[in-house]
Protein backbone atom coordinates (compact mmCIF):
# COMPACT_ATOMS: atom_id res chain seq x y z
CA UNK A 1 0.00 0.00 0.00
CA UNK A 2 2.85 2.40 0.80
CA UNK A 3 4.23 2.11 -2.70
CA UNK A 4 0.85 2.95 -4.22
CA UNK A 5 0.51 6.16 -2.23
CA UNK A 6 4.07 7.35 -1.84
CA UNK A 7 7.16 7.69 -3.94
CA UNK A 8 9.97 6.92 -1.54
CA UNK A 9 13.54 7.84 -2.33
CA UNK A 10 14.89 4.61 -0.88
CA UNK A 11 16.66 6.23 2.05
CA UNK A 12 13.71 5.85 4.44
CA UNK A 13 10.92 3.47 3.48
CA UNK A 14 9.45 3.47 6.98
CA UNK A 15 6.05 5.18 7.19
CA UNK A 16 6.58 6.33 10.77
CA UNK A 17 6.79 10.04 10.28
CA UNK A 18 8.90 12.48 12.25
CA UNK A 19 8.30 15.83 13.99
CA UNK A 20 7.09 17.59 10.86
CA UNK A 21 4.67 14.83 9.87
CA UNK A 22 2.91 16.61 7.01
CA UNK A 23 6.14 18.04 5.60
CA UNK A 24 7.74 14.62 5.56
CA UNK A 25 4.66 13.12 3.97
CA UNK A 26 4.46 15.75 1.24
CA UNK A 27 8.16 15.40 0.44
CA UNK A 28 7.44 11.76 -0.38
CA UNK A 29 4.17 12.34 -2.22
CA UNK A 30 4.02 11.13 -5.78
CA UNK A 31 2.71 13.73 -8.22
CA UNK A 32 2.88 14.86 -11.83
CA UNK A 33 3.37 18.42 -12.99
CA UNK A 34 0.05 20.09 -13.70
CA UNK A 35 -2.04 17.97 -11.34
CA UNK A 36 -4.90 19.78 -9.63
CA UNK A 37 -4.66 19.97 -5.84
CA UNK A 38 -7.23 21.31 -3.38
CA UNK A 39 -5.87 22.63 -0.06
CA UNK A 40 -8.17 23.17 2.91
CA UNK A 41 -7.48 24.26 6.48
CA UNK A 42 -4.35 25.37 8.29
CA UNK A 43 -2.05 25.25 5.27
CA UNK A 44 0.64 27.78 6.12
CA UNK A 45 2.88 28.23 3.03
CA UNK A 46 2.09 24.81 1.61
CA UNK A 47 0.21 26.20 -1.41
CA UNK A 48 3.22 28.20 -2.52
CA UNK A 49 5.55 25.21 -2.09
CA UNK A 50 3.27 22.90 -4.10
CA UNK A 51 2.79 25.57 -6.78
CA UNK A 52 6.56 25.91 -7.14
CA UNK A 53 6.66 22.13 -7.68
CA UNK A 54 4.47 22.54 -10.75
CA UNK A 55 1.07 21.67 -9.30
CA UNK A 56 -2.13 23.61 -10.01
CA UNK A 57 -3.15 24.62 -6.47
CA UNK A 58 -6.59 25.78 -5.37
CA UNK A 59 -7.06 26.91 -1.77
CA UNK A 60 -10.53 26.73 -0.23
CA UNK A 61 -10.84 29.68 2.12
CA UNK A 62 -13.81 29.83 4.47
CA UNK A 63 -12.88 32.99 6.38
CA UNK A 64 -14.05 36.45 5.39
CA UNK A 65 -11.79 38.10 2.84
CA UNK A 66 -12.05 41.34 4.80
CA UNK A 67 -9.99 39.71 7.53
CA UNK A 68 -6.25 39.47 7.05
CA UNK A 69 -5.91 35.93 5.82
CA UNK A 70 -2.60 34.13 6.27
CA UNK A 71 -3.35 31.90 3.26
CA UNK A 72 -3.82 34.84 0.92
CA UNK A 73 -0.67 36.60 2.08
CA UNK A 74 1.73 33.63 1.93
CA UNK A 75 0.47 31.63 -1.05
CA UNK A 76 0.76 33.90 -4.06
CA UNK A 77 0.05 32.47 -7.51
CA UNK A 78 -2.46 29.98 -6.11
CA UNK A 79 -6.16 30.04 -6.89
CA UNK A 80 -8.42 31.02 -4.00
CA UNK A 81 -12.06 30.02 -3.76
CA UNK A 82 -14.37 31.02 -0.96
CA UNK A 83 -16.46 28.15 0.34
CA UNK A 84 -16.92 25.42 2.90
CA UNK A 85 -15.89 21.79 2.95
CA UNK A 86 -19.56 20.77 3.13
CA UNK A 87 -20.41 22.62 -0.12
CA UNK A 88 -17.44 22.47 -2.48
CA UNK A 89 -18.00 24.74 -5.50
CA UNK A 90 -16.22 22.48 -8.00
CA UNK A 91 -17.16 20.04 -10.75
CA UNK A 92 -17.28 16.30 -10.10
CA UNK A 93 -13.95 14.46 -10.46
CA UNK A 94 -11.99 17.72 -10.69
CA UNK A 95 -8.97 17.25 -8.37
CA UNK A 96 -6.11 14.73 -8.41
CA UNK A 97 -5.40 15.35 -4.72
CA UNK A 98 -7.31 16.83 -1.79
CA UNK A 99 -5.25 17.87 1.25
CA UNK A 100 -7.12 18.83 4.43
CA UNK A 101 -5.13 20.06 7.42
CA UNK A 102 -6.80 20.45 10.83
CA UNK A 103 -10.16 21.29 9.29
CA UNK A 104 -12.28 18.14 8.99
CA UNK A 105 -13.34 18.12 12.66
CA UNK A 106 -14.32 21.81 12.34
CA UNK A 107 -17.05 21.13 9.79
CA UNK A 108 -20.72 21.34 10.72
CA UNK A 109 -21.62 18.10 8.92
CA UNK A 110 -18.88 15.50 8.44
CA UNK A 111 -21.14 13.21 6.35
CA UNK A 112 -21.75 15.98 3.81
CA UNK A 113 -18.09 17.07 3.90
CA UNK A 114 -16.80 13.53 3.25
CA UNK A 115 -19.33 13.06 0.44
CA UNK A 116 -18.23 16.34 -1.18
CA UNK A 117 -14.56 15.35 -0.92
CA UNK A 118 -15.33 12.08 -2.67
CA UNK A 119 -17.37 13.87 -5.34
CA UNK A 120 -14.64 16.35 -6.37
CA UNK A 121 -11.76 13.84 -6.20
CA UNK A 122 -10.98 11.90 -9.37
CA UNK A 123 -11.05 8.11 -9.34
CA UNK A 124 -7.63 6.94 -8.19
CA UNK A 125 -7.08 10.41 -6.68
CA UNK A 126 -5.43 10.86 -3.29
CA UNK A 127 -6.81 12.24 -0.05
CA UNK A 128 -4.50 13.46 2.72
CA UNK A 129 -6.31 14.37 5.91
CA UNK A 130 -4.50 15.56 9.03
CA UNK A 131 -6.39 16.51 12.18
CA UNK A 132 -6.20 16.56 15.95
CA UNK A 133 -6.84 13.23 17.65
CA UNK A 134 -9.85 13.48 19.95
CA UNK A 135 -8.45 10.71 22.20
CA UNK A 136 -6.01 13.33 23.52
CA UNK A 137 -7.47 15.15 26.55
CA UNK A 138 -6.08 18.57 25.50
CA UNK A 139 -7.69 18.22 22.07
CA UNK A 140 -10.96 17.18 23.69
CA UNK A 141 -10.92 20.33 25.83
CA UNK A 142 -10.29 22.50 22.73
CA UNK A 143 -13.22 20.78 21.04
CA UNK A 144 -15.50 21.40 24.03
CA UNK A 145 -14.47 25.08 24.17
CA UNK A 146 -15.37 25.46 20.49
CA UNK A 147 -18.75 23.84 21.06
CA UNK A 148 -19.49 26.03 24.10
CA UNK A 149 -18.67 29.11 22.01
CA UNK A 150 -21.16 27.92 19.38
CA UNK A 151 -18.61 27.00 16.74
CA UNK A 152 -18.98 23.98 14.47
CA UNK A 153 -17.25 20.80 15.34
CA UNK A 154 -17.26 17.03 15.09
CA UNK A 155 -15.74 14.41 17.30
CA UNK A 156 -14.30 12.04 14.68
CA UNK A 157 -11.62 9.72 15.99
CA UNK A 158 -8.98 8.26 13.65
CA UNK A 159 -10.93 4.98 13.41
CA UNK A 160 -14.08 6.98 12.55
CA UNK A 161 -12.21 8.70 9.71
CA UNK A 162 -11.05 5.40 8.27
CA UNK A 163 -14.59 3.99 8.44
CA UNK A 164 -16.23 7.10 6.95
CA UNK A 165 -13.95 7.12 3.92
CA UNK A 166 -13.82 3.35 3.41
CA UNK A 167 -17.60 3.51 2.94
CA UNK A 168 -16.95 6.05 0.17
CA UNK A 169 -14.54 3.69 -1.69
CA UNK A 170 -11.26 4.95 -0.20
CA UNK A 171 -8.40 2.62 0.63
CA UNK A 172 -5.68 4.05 2.82
CA UNK A 173 -3.31 4.19 5.74
CA UNK A 174 -3.82 5.89 9.05
CA UNK A 175 -0.89 7.02 11.17
CA UNK A 176 -1.42 8.25 14.74
CA UNK A 177 1.20 10.55 16.26
CA UNK A 178 1.37 10.10 20.02
CA UNK A 179 -2.43 10.46 20.26
CA UNK A 180 -2.03 14.15 19.42
CA UNK A 181 -2.58 14.19 15.63
CA UNK A 182 -3.28 11.68 12.95
CA UNK A 183 -2.78 11.58 9.20
CA UNK A 184 -5.03 9.57 6.93
CA UNK A 185 -3.69 9.01 3.40
CA UNK A 186 -6.00 7.23 0.99
CA UNK A 187 -6.66 6.60 -2.66
CA UNK A 188 -10.18 6.73 -4.09
CA UNK A 189 -10.85 3.37 -5.70
CA UNK A 190 -12.18 3.02 -9.22
CA UNK A 191 -15.66 1.53 -9.57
Amino acid sequence: MKNVLFHFTGEDDDISLHDDEIGYLLNHLEYSIGEKVLLVGDIGRLGKDLRLSGLNVTILEDSDYEDICYSLVHNESCNFVKGKLEFLPFEDNYFNKVIILEQFNNTSNYEKASSEISRVLKNNGELILEDLNMYNIKNKIKYLKRRICGLCGNHCSPSDIKKIFSELRFDGLLEDFKNHKYIYVARKKMY
